[in-house]
């Protein structure tokens, strides 16, 4: 039996939890089947690249043949889930490594980081220099800008502004 501390606060986890995976999941999709990303990754689920070294590992560890995934298995609900929950974990060690005082941030500022992190993984994301200098200044709408004038805001459709937007929104 939890206390209602407990409770609330497994509720609050529970919540943010949601809020995480459904940013993700419409910034990266939701896919069943094996496709090819904007780089010509073969990838599924949610922004899972199959091409990745770690990712091969994780899907042996989780049982899953990759053969299979390749020759046209779908995923099933639960086993997207599993995998996108490895992928987030990554992400947040990521935004850690690029960000020191990434706990202290605003909520949604490091929401922005983690959905940048999941998308480019931390090499791709220590390019972001600039963006790194107005987060330990805490200035985020020059992070924000940083953000706009980069090749990914570019490639990323619809989530540039997104992502731009939940730092922007810190700012105010």
């Amino acid at each position: 039996n939890m206390t209602p501390d407990e409770y609330a606060n497994q509720r609050a986890n529970d919540l943010r939890a949601k809020e995480y995976y459904d940013m993700i999941a419409l910034n990266e999709g939701v896919k069943s089947k094996v496709y090819k990303d904007s780089k010509g990754n073969r990838t599924i689920g949610i922004g899972f690249n199959l091409e990745d070294a770690n990712n091969k590992k994780i899907l042996k560890k989780e049982g899953i043949d990759i053969n299979e995934l390749l020759k046209g298995r779908e995923l099933n609900k639960k086993e997207i889930k599993v995998l996108y929950n490895h992928s987030l974990i990554q992400a947040f060690n990521d935004a850690n490594k690029f960000d020191k005082n990434f706990a202290k941030r605003p909520e949604p500022v490091k929401k922005a980081i983690v959905d940048m992190s999941f998308n480019l993984g931390l090499t791709k994301l220590n390019k972001f220099k600039k963006m790194r200098e107005g987060l330990e200044a805490n200035d985020y709408s020059t992070a924000a800008d940083e953000m706009v004038d980069s090749e990914w805001y570019n490639q990323v459709k619809s989530r540039g502004p997104r992502t731009v937007g939940l730092m922007r929104s810190a700012a105010r």
